[in-house]
């Protein structure tokens, strides 16, 4: 028995948390963490938006997928991320990840995880999307609420650099130089890299100093949109649609219920660019989507109709 006045030496759980603006890369790095896992990992996922597209294509073989949906997962500590980090250490997970949504801030959650004594700080990783992060940074819009999400990261992807052209390259380059100074980047296709190099044993210490949180600036500045409909989509009507959304829809993705095919297809559409996954065997017969927008009286149903109706 220890004495008393000395220190609990029992094992805390190592918790990552997974940043980045939306459609940089977030969830495509979290399943390729969960396949190389050996350990059981416990998942925490949020959306910013009433249909949790994250959390139904995370491969999860745990089982311990816990979800935050409709809200900025760094603004709802006192509620949905205490109570999911609650549930998530009951269940005796080996490790924590927390994919924080695209709006959300990486730092604040790491932050809240350093103040639970079941938790130790591993990792905080946040993602760029290097064919877009120049133009994001300068939207007037969105652009601090980009810059933030660098603050405290110990590590930071410059994902999807396939997409990007050498200026574009470059000028990401630049930026994560002034607002990340001294922070290791690599430069990924598709978040691929070694699990091991996202895993370390000691707490972190943070360098940055923080910027000021505005959870009422996210209720203005992004607006999500849902679109529930039984009717399936044309495949060529669709892509055409998919092709003239508007600049101020910044992100798209669930499930789209076609025509030519007897399940949904998974959808991932960011800014101009977009992939359809395989039908999803899971999902009931019908088109589920969520999109975020920098806009709002988006009618996301006539967007994407507009050649079928």
């Amino acid at each position: 028995m220890a004495s008393p006045g000395a220190p609990d030496a029992r094992p805390t759980i190592p918790v990552s948390v997974i940043g980045g603006f939306l459609g940089s890369g977030k969830t495509t790095l979290m399943n390729r963490l969960l396949a190389e896992s050996p350990a059981r990992t416990a998942v925490l996922v949020n959306d910013f938006g009433e249909i949790n597209v994250d959390a139904a294509v995370l491969n999860s073989g745990d089982g311990l997928t816990f979800e935050l949906a409709n809200g900025c997962i760094c603004c709802s500590m006192a509620d949905g991320l205490a109570s999911a980090i609650a549930r998530a250490v009951a269940a005796g997970p080996a490790r924590i990840l927390i994919e924080t949504s695209g709006v959300g801030e990486p730092r604040r959650v790491a932050e809240y995880a350093l103040l639970d004594p079941a938790l130790h700080l591993d990792l905080v990783v946040t993602l760029a999307d290097a064919a877009n992060l120049p133009d994001q940074l300068e939207d007037p819009l969105v652009g601090d609420t980009v810059a933030r999400q660098f603050d405290g990261a110990d590590l930071i992807l410059l994902n999807r650099v396939d997409m990007a052209g050498p200026q574009a390259r470059d000028a990401a380059r630049a930026a994560l130089r002034r607002l990340a100074p001294g922070r290791p980047v690599i430069e990924t296709v598709r978040a691929e890299i070694p699990a091991a190099l996202l895993v370390r044993d000691e707490i972190t210490v943070f360098a940055a100093a923080p910027h000021g949180h505005h959870h009422a600036g996210h209720d203005r500045i992004f607006h999500p949109l849902t679109l529930t409909d039984p009717r399936p989509f044309d495949r060529a009507a669709l892509n055409r649609a998919l092709g003239r959304l508007p600049r101020s829809l910044l992100r798209l993705k669930g499930w789209v219920q076609f025509t030519d095919a007897p399940r949904p297809q998974l959808l991932q559409w960011v800014q101009g660019q977009w992939e359809f996954g395989p039908e999803a065997a899971d999902q009931t017969s019908a088109t589920r989507l969520m999109a975020i927008a920098s806009a709002p009286g988006l009618d996301l149903a006539a967007l994407l109709r507009g050649d079928a109706d």
